[in-house]
């Protein structure tokens, strides 16, 4: 079975890119040498000019130079910035509540070091760092840059099943080695060089850690953890949340995930893909490949059957792109939304509030981002990436070449 983790990393790729990454990080120590020189001689400036300003009003209060009592107002300018830039709560991390039945005992993997088992689920292993965070960060920062201030670009990155299923004693004891995901999502959060809105969806999925938001058998999250991102973005964003209680729920027995061979207890705990269609009509086109004519779909593969392949149901699966319409909506708003298969079970939701979803898939799209959205009168962007891609130095160049 072919694995589509979303992760992994190539020992001579990590050479060259620790090599990029060294000079990078000297271009960036003389370039804050600079800012922090040219900064001192600038306050010095100010310090200079407020001395001088102080003495000739002094000695015009004086000999009252300039006539009358009566005082000229002056009203410094403003800087508008939305609300949602000033997401604070971006960089709280809630705890998750997490049930710890201590007479059920986990063990790696026989199959693949990286999972670990912990009743009959199988959880992928997170080992991030500080230095494939700030070049996710970075990565961000660069579009943003590109972009101008004309897009707003939001990102979002998801944790993994592992932060909300495997009782933090195992991984406070050091039976489980896993990084912590939520001090990783900060890092990147705060560690952008443009303005780049933060969305945190990981608060939304602690209050819900309980419930069935990743799959047992499967690397992704469920179609119920992609809303409870969805509904994290519209808070944040100030827009209104889809209701799924005006939804109709659909399920699809027998999932066999992408990590079904790593333990034989898997086999015993399938997983359930459920999705929910819309009170609203909606279509989508979907462009397979790089090259290749769009054609007419819906948005979900409402034909999804049991085995491995269930996932599909969400957009039908991968592809270069696929825009969503939503044919009762015409509040004139549309958003890009970039992402690897965690995105497939988020962007259905997006239809509630913006009349087209452009969902691009940063593996397999090659066009330029910006000149795409530009064309198509786009000025809202979405990164939207699981943290093992984000983490994942080939993923985040992959990006690259969307705005390189």
């Amino acid at each position: 079975m072919d694995y589509d983790f979303d992760f992994y990393e190539d020992k001579a790729y990590i050479e060259r890119r620790n090599a990029r990454r060294a000079l990078e990080r000297e271009k960036r120590r003389k370039k804050k040498l600079f800012v922090r020189r040219a900064t001192i001689v600038g306050v010095m400036l100010l310090i200079v000019i407020l001395v001088v300003t102080l003495l000739v009003l002094g000695v015009k209060a004086l000999f009252n130079i300039g006539g009358d009592d009566k005082t000229e107002e002056t009203t410094a300018p403003t800087v508008a910035v939305s609300d949602a830039s000033k997401n604070t709560d971006a960089l709280t991390f809630n705890e998750p509540n997490i049930p710890d039945d201590k007479s059920i005992e986990g063990y790696p993997s026989s199959m693949n070091s990286a999972v670990y088992i912990y009743d009959k689920a199988a959880y992928e292993l997170f080992a991030g760092s500080e230095s494939s965070a700030q070049d996710y960060a970075d990565c961000i920062s660069e579009f943003k840059k590109q972009a101008g201030s004309d897009i707003t670009v939001y990102n979002m990155v998801i944790p993994s099943h592992v932060e909300f299923g495997i009782p933090r004693r195992l991984i406070q004891d050091g039976t489980v080695q896993s990084s912590s995901q939520a001090e990783n999502i900060k890092m990147i959060y705060s560690s952008y060089t443009e303005d780049v809105v933060p969305i945190n969806c990981y608060n939304e999925l602690s209050a819900h850690a309980s419930e069935y938001i990743y799959f047992n058998t499967d690397h992704h999250w469920t179609g119920l953890g992609g809303y409870y991102a969805y509904k994290a973005f519209c808070e944040q964003t100030n827009q209104k949340v889809l209701d799924l209680s005006v939804c109709t729920e659909n399920s699809i027995d027998g999932y066999e995930g992408s990590l079904i061979d790593c333990d034989g207890s898997l086999y015993e705990n399938l997983d359930t893909v459920h999705f929910w269609t819309f009170p609203y009509s909606t279509y989508a086109m979907r462009t397979d490949s790089a090259g290749d004519e769009p054609y007419e779909t819906t948005v979900y593969y409402e034909g999804a059957s049991a085995g491995p392949y269930t996932y599909g149901a969400f957009i039908w699966g991968d592809c270069a792109l696929f825009v969503e319409h939503n044919q009762e909506l015409s509040n004139g708003k549309k958003i890009a939304v970039i992402k690897e298969s965690y995105g497939n079970a988020f962007v259905p939701y997006l239809t509630a509030n913006y009349e087209e979803v452009h969902v691009i898939d940063f593996r397999y799209f090659d066009d330029n981002l910006k000149s795409y959205c530009i064309t198509n009168g786009i000025d809202e962007v979405m990164f939207v990436n699981n943290i093992m891609a984000a983490n994942t130095a080939i993923q985040v160049d992959r990006i690259r070449t969307l705005f390189d």
